[in-house]
């Protein structure tokens, strides 16, 4: 397939990330809206990408000692490569690496499956649901929660994850480079 970075964005992919944006949300985010994910030192804005495109981008946010996951998304011609997986490891990889987040949480659509494999794949479990959350079209979200992300086990668990996720991604032909920050 090519060449493919996991990386955290710049200025010059914002374009970009809004065009995958309003493929695979509709138009969650404006420009402005991730500039601001950019700037705000609690955020994490993370994406895979070749030389000339996005073509996945995940958020989250630490708050206090939550870690909540805001959006991931894949551009459809690239999904069940394994970028969502990859994407979502790195992000709790990150979140555990600080040590005082002690669980993390999202919400999903409730008619979005192959997320929600996903998630429980990661040992995510169901906890709540908010009715009539998401809009265009109207649905309810569940929401997700996973505990003890700050523990050494939960490390290691992760860094399982990330072996089997790079795996995967690799087979479908990528070479894959990770730019990111992890200690």
């Amino acid at each position: 397939m090519g060449q493919l970075e996991l990386r955290r964005p710049t200025i010059k992919d914002l374009d970009s990330i809004v065009q995958l944006d309003q493929v695979c949300l509709k138009g969650f985010w404006s420009h402005q809206g991730y500039a601001r994910e950019l700037e705000n030192p609690q955020h994490t804005l993370l994406v895979v990408a070749t030389l000339d495109q996005v073509w996945g981008c995940g958020v989250s946010w630490g708050i206090a000692d939550e870690l909540h996951l805001v959006l991931l998304m894949v551009h459809p011609q690239y999904r069940r490569q394994g970028l969502a997986g990859l994407l979502l490891c790195r992000l709790l990889q990150l979140g555990h690496q600080g040590g005082d987040r002690q669980w993390a949480t999202l919400e999903v659509r409730a008619s979005n499956a192959a997320a929600q494999r996903l998630y429980q794949h990661f040992g995510f479990e169901l906890v709540g649901r908010r009715p009539h959350y998401y809009e265009n079209p109207p649905e309810d979200a569940l929401i997700l929660w996973r505990n003890h992300l700050n523990t050494p086990e939960m490390g290691q668990e992760l860094e399982q994850h990330w072996q089997h996720w790079r795996s995967r991604v690799e087979a479908q032909g990528w070479l894959l480079s990770d730019r990111t920050e992890r200690t």
